[in-house]
């Protein structure tokens, strides 16, 4: 794929989320009116990404996927998404890189319910990951709520007990560029570095906000709304 029929795509890709972001149902016309690249190549290439008909959430975290598999950077893509496509997005890119992600886990300890966004597990790695939809860098106190409920939350978890063995990993993932990317031992990841991230925790989670303990994975499988262990989108 060469350079500029890179940029089409990203052109018609990006259009595409904008557009259907605001509810919109894009003709042809319209999308290749404002991506600048003629109707012929913008309805080739929405056939051949599977976009063309009627807009949905599921065909919108497929453009994303498709973007960010092209390159595009994550930011670019991600403020176009709602909250719960950006979660979609997010546990894709996690499945992407080998974990299997329980999506919007829900654990009822001492009568009080505790929802995590995702929990992705590949081996002895379990993250906990508490996915915020927002564009600017949240207050110090803001981030101090985050780290609270982030504790709390796995402190249910830990609820779950099995004899699978697993270093729990807290993490935020973000639209936005932080200015630390560790906050008191807890990660905060923008969308577009979450691959680099995954590869680098391999072998420096020791290094970050860590706790041992051993859970029951049939009772978090149970405790979630779903599971994903390949791509929904493999045919990308």
């Amino acid at each position: 794929m060469g350079p500029c029929q890179l940029d089409v795509i990203v052109r018609i890709l990006t259009t595409y989320l904008k557009l259907t972001s605001k509810g919109e149902q894009p003709t042809i016309r319209r999308i290749s009116s404002e991506s600048l690249v003629g109707e012929e190549i913008t309805r080739n290439i929405l056939k051949e990404y599977g976009l063309e008909g009627e807009a949905s959430s599921s065909k919108r975290v497929k453009a994303a996927v498709t973007a960010l598999t092209i390159g595009v950077e994550g930011d670019r893509i991600a403020k176009y998404l709602h909250w719960r496509e950006f979660e979609e997005l997010s546990a894709e890119l996690m499945k992407r890189a080998g974990y299997t992600v329980y999506i919007d886990t829900r654990i009822i300890e001492d009568g009080r319910r505790h929802q995590i966004d995702l929990i992705a597990y590949n081996t002895s790695l379990l993250l906990v990951v508490d996915c915020k939809h927002w564009v600017k860098p949240p207050a110090y106190t803001q981030r101090r709520r985050i780290i609270f409920n982030q504790e709390k939350r796995i402190k249910a978890l830990m609820r779950l007990e099995g004899d699978v063995q697993v270093n729990i990993i807290p993490i935020v993932l973000t639209l936005y560029e932080p200015r630390e990317l560790i906050v008191e031992g807890y990660p905060y990841v923008p969308i577009q570095r979450i691959s680099g991230f995954i590869e680098w925790l391999q072998n420096n989670y020791p290094h970050i906000k860590c706790f041992k303990t051993r859970i029951s994975l049939d009772k978090l499988k149970a405790s979630s709304r779903r599971v994903i262990s390949k791509s929904d989108y493999e045919e990308l």
